[in-house]
């Protein structure tokens, strides 16, 4: 899962419950005194009890609020239900620099580029099982409708996800299954022929771009995939790709 609020260890602030009335704080009380067994209210009137509930009148209303909004009719988040789900993000935008920084080894690494119509990323199934593929949406107010929502929209302010899309794939459909450090990992198949452009990484050697493009345009698979390198314009600062020669 790649956002914070989305990891089983991370610890949430428990909601604030909607304020109680007076009036439903006074019934509540009457109700309760009521409830008490003869002998006990022989023993005190209900101006007394009253008064005694004063000092708990947080931890009441809180009981109140709960009954009145009961916590089974509220769809909690669980991991447990999206551990079957694998995400792949897709961005838009290549030229972000804090995108290389995060999700490329800070320009060590690269982007690849997808002809989407190449790919079968749109469509429904994969190895006969669900496939999604769909923009990442902000919103203003957390109102998940069911498990997807979590891995399709992100709040607004968060980060920037206007050009970020995600497929995401059952473990089931998984090509292949593999234990790497202790931790289970699912490989999938990414068609050659969608593959359109490898852009390598500004902080990579001229010697390495030189012999990736001599791999990519050795292999069958590859030949069709054009092999840049993303450098910075020194008068923009903005990444442009260069030819490797």
């Amino acid at each position: 899962m790649p956002e914070p609020w989305l990891q089983s260890s991370s610890r949430y602030q428990l909601e604030d419950v909607s304020p109680v009335s007076a009036q439903v704080f006074q019934n509540y009380l009457q109700q309760q005194y009521q409830n008490l067994p003869q002998h006990v209210k022989a023993m005190m009137s209900f101006a007394y009890f009253a008064q005694q509930s004063e000092l708990k009148r947080p931890q009441i209303e809180a009981s109140i609020a709960r009954q009145m909004q009961p916590m089974e009719n509220i769809r909690h988040f669980s991991v447990s239900r999206l551990k079957h789900w694998r995400i792949l993000s897709l961005f838009e935008d290549w030229q972000d620099i804090h995108l290389w920084h995060a999700l490329a080894a800070a320009g060590k690494g690269l982007v690849v580029e997808f002809d989407i119509t190449q790919s079968g990323f749109d469509t429904a199934s994969y190895n006969n099982q669900a496939q999604h593929l769909a923009a990442v949406k902000p919103v203003s107010a957390w109102l998940p409708e069911d498990d997807l929502y979590y891995l399709f929209h992100r709040p607004q302010g968060s980060r920037s996800v206007e050009t970020e899309w995600r497929l995401i794939r059952k473990v089931e459909a998984a090509d292949r299954q593999v234990v790497i450090k202790g931790a289970a990992s699912a490989m999938f198949r990414l068609p050659t022929a969608a593959v359109k452009r490898i852009i390598l990484g500004y902080q990579c050697s001229p010697e390495y771009c030189l012999q990736v493009k001599q791999y990519l345009s050795q292999d069958i698979n590859y030949r069709h995939s054009e092999c840049v390198q993303a450098q910075l314009d020194p008068k923009t600062l903005r990444l442009q790709r260069v030819a490797i020669s």
